[in-house]
């Protein structure tokens, strides 16, 4: 399941992400939130996947997501920031590594994982 909400004053999407999904359903939530009406170019977003072990991921979703998402590059902007909230020491240790190899096949997302969602926020409003 996947929840969005606009945080206007901070400028960023929190995307809550609970349960197993596809990567056909992180589009269409996507698809939503970039038509929605609060949504504008250069907001950020916080990934709260704290509720998720990545460790059961499929591999082929991850391989897919990244092409995915990077249709939607021109409509975030290029001051966009995405930090992603994971919950376990493991999950973290994966999505570092992850974001590392997208930095080594040029992706220029800023990205980046933490612990907590505060540190999210924090991060994001650097």
């Amino acid at each position: 399941m996947i929840s969005s909400t606009f945080d206007s004053d901070r400028n960023v999407i929190v995307m809550k992400i609970t349960g197993d999904i596809s990567v056909t359903e992180l589009v269409a939530e996507y698809d939503t939130i970039f038509n929605h009406p609060e949504f504008h170019s250069n907001m950020h977003a916080i990934w709260d996947l704290s509720g998720l072990n990545l460790t059961r991921v499929p591999l082929g979703d991850v391989r897919q997501l990244p092409g995915e998402l990077r249709k939607y590059m021109d409509r975030r902007g290029d001051k966009y920031k995405a930090a992603i909230v994971v919950g376990s020491g493991v999950d973290y240790q994966l999505l570092r590594l992850y974001v590392n190899i997208l930095k080594l096949i040029g992706t220029n997302i800023k990205l980046r994982p933490h612990r907590s969602l505060d540190d999210a926020y924090q991060w994001i409003g650097e």
